[in-house]
């Protein structure tokens, strides 16, 4: 036995057929869910591979990081496909998954067509709810002001609770369907327990017995990455703790993100839908009703919306670039030329989507958010710049602000009224001990803004993440396999045929034949290593993944005979020595 550290996965077509198809059905069956057997007798030889070829396979995906292991703390081993893998499997097993586990050799997307409606006219049904990047902003920024005080039980107090709840634009029914297991759901509607989830899930904020309160570090490094990487970050969370976590939803939810059409273009859910059965026919009652829950509750987050063509099938387009959401290849570097905002004579700003996170962050303290959608509206108010100058954003501030991002020169009435709404604070100034923490907390994630180093996480700096899967917050995921210690013993693949040696070579080098006993033997042995055997009729030859011996003087065997060493097996049947002239122990090659 000899320690491995499992090195990262490269390319799919690097890895050797028996690995290819042992991955696509264990991709098929468990998606990114933890699984403790590997592949049965029965299942390897449906993929035309014996025992130890599937096993063998699986020790060096092992190996090679396409297969992780962990081990819990009364020493049973669990594996899984780690999460960053699975886009790419899902791009290459759509087909086998598509048609009920059918294999597919075709490592790529090539012939997958999907519907596209160029002359049905789609209505929509259900729209998508403002951007959730931005939405998130507004809240954070009110949390930071506020904090959100907790009660004796743990939970935030109902008047702190309305007010989130009044705050966001998502509701309850936007997530009806999806079996959501949360803490005090007495207390939290889903939506509210969702968001406060989520931005702990984040570590954007973090609760301790008295109060959830912002993360003032955390935050200011959020502040300073691109619209594209949060809406990456935050689906991460939606997908990893939102959803239910069987195999084959998950399969869906990310083959509805891979094989979907491109930002805005309608396509069917019947082409992205879990599996046919054996009719042909797509889905049925239970899934279409999860699959429409999902597609409810991406609206919600503002990430798609949903539509319906005359014939009530349902259509669906992402809002954001689908591949993105995975990818941060993806990711969009920020275009400097389009901070800037519009400030009306009315005192309202209008701000383009374009405006950069930190611009917006900054916007929250000194305006009041009246319409999120594409364009947003803010109004300069006086309680905003009372508030502002409260928490260090002074009036002498705010104007610098405003003329760094203004498209045009800030009028001059609006400009005089801030001015004087300042100078009306600074003859009532009084801090309280709340409104000084708060002011350090801005002030804090001022700094970090203010600082010359960019921070800003690269594309394709996949080790970057906010979202940690098993960090705390208030939903119940229970048990899975990434909060175990990682298990990094692996058997070698030549530990699977002990006693290799003690054989005689001519067992698995040469057709012979053999007396009934020593065939007998080869037999034995080929079932106690799980492996094939080979057998010759005059010219004809077939492969046998041998299961059983039955009788004694006169037995028979009973297995799955394999066409060709790479093709499925067949049929299952059984056989008596009679039936062939010379038998020949197969080894795998890379053992």
């Amino acid at each position: 036995m000899r320690v491995y550290e499992a090195s990262e996965p490269k390319e799919l077509t690097e890895l050797l057929p028996s690995e290819q198809v042992v991955l696509g059905a264990l991709f098929h069956k468990h998606a990114g869910q933890p699984f403790s057997t590997m592949m049965t007798t029965s299942e390897s030889a449906a993929e035309g591979l014996s025992g130890v070829e599937a096993r063998s396979a699986f020790i060096r995906l092992r190996q090679k990081g396409w297969i992780r292991a962990v081990r819990k703390t009364w020493g049973e081993s669990l594996y899984y496909i780690p999460v960053h893998l699975i886009p790419a499997l899902t791009a290459a097993y759509a087909q086998r998954i598509r048609d009920n586990g059918l294999p597919e050799r075709d490592m790529g997307r090539d012939g997958l067509e999907l519907k596209m409606t160029q002359s049905n006219p789609i209505q929509v049904i259900q729209e998508a709810k403002p951007d959730i990047a931005v939405e998130i902003i507004h809240i954070l920024a009110w949390i930071a002001r506020e904090n959100l005080t907790l009660t004796s039980k743990g939970t935030v107090h109902k008047r702190m609770l309305q007010r989130l709840s009044a705050m966001t634009h998502w509701c309850a029914e936007d997530f009806v369907g999806l079996n959501l297991q949360y803490e005090h759901p007495d207390v939290y509607p889903a939506h509210v327990a969702i968001l406060l989830d989520m931005l702990l899930s984040l570590g954007l904020l973090h609760k301790d017995q008295e109060k959830i309160q912002v993360d003032a570090a955390s935050l200011g490094y959020w502040l300073k990455q691109s619209w594209p990487f949060m809406h990456r970050e935050i689906f991460k969370v939606c997908m990893g703790r939102y959803g239910i976590s069987s195999p084959e939803v998950q399969h869906f939810r990310y083959r509805l993100i891979l094989l979907g059409a491109s930002q805005y273009t309608w396509f069917d859910i019947a082409d992205v839908i879990l599996q046919r059965n054996k009719n042909g026919e797509t889905g049925d009652a239970g899934q279409s009703e999860y699959v429409r829950s999902w597609l409810n509750a991406l609206a919600g987050w503002g990430y798609g919306e949903i539509g319906e063509d005359a014939s009530g099938n349902l259509f669906y387009r992402w809002l954001v670039d689908p591949e993105a959401l995975l990818h941060s290849e993806v990711q969009q570097a920020m275009d400097t030329g389009k901070e800037v905002f519009f400030v009306q004579p009315d005192f309202e700003i209008m701000v383009p989507p374009e405006v950069i996170p930190q611009v917006r962050w900054k916007l929250e303290y000194c305006a009041e958010l009246i319409s999120l959608d594409r364009m947003s509206i803010y109004r300069v108010t006086k309680e905003q710049i009372m508030n502002a100058s409260r928490n260090g954003f002074t009036c002498d501030k705010v104007m610098e602000f405003l003329d760094c991002y203004a498209a045009m020169r800030v009028p001059e009435h609006v400009r005089m009224a801030i001015q004087q709404w300042g100078s009306e604070w600074d003859r009532l100034k009084t801090q309280s001990d709340k409104n000084a923490a708060n002011n350090q907390i801005i002030k804090s994630i001022d700094s970090f803004l203010n600082d010359k180093d960019d921070h800003v996480i690269e594309p394709g700096d996949s080790q970057a993440s906010f979202y940690v899967q098993g960090r705390e917050g208030l939903f119940h995921l229970g048990p899975d396999s990434f909060i175990y210690e990682q298990e990094q013993f692996i058997v070698e693949p030549s530990d699977l045929l002990p006693e290799y040696g003690s054989i005689p070579d001519m067992w698995h080098n040469d057709w012979r034949r053999y007396h009934m006993s020593t065939t007998r033997q080869i037999t034995a042995k080929a079932i106690e290593w799980q492996t094939k055997l080979s057998l010759k009729k005059d010219q004809s030859v077939v492969y046998i993944i041998p299961e059983q011996i039955q009788g004694h003087d006169d037995w028979t065997l009973t297995g799955w005979v394999v066409p060709g060493t790479d093709e499925r097996a067949i049929e299952r049947c059984t056989i008596s020595p009679m039936d062939w002239d010379k038998i020949r122990l197969i080894v795998p090659e890379q053992i």
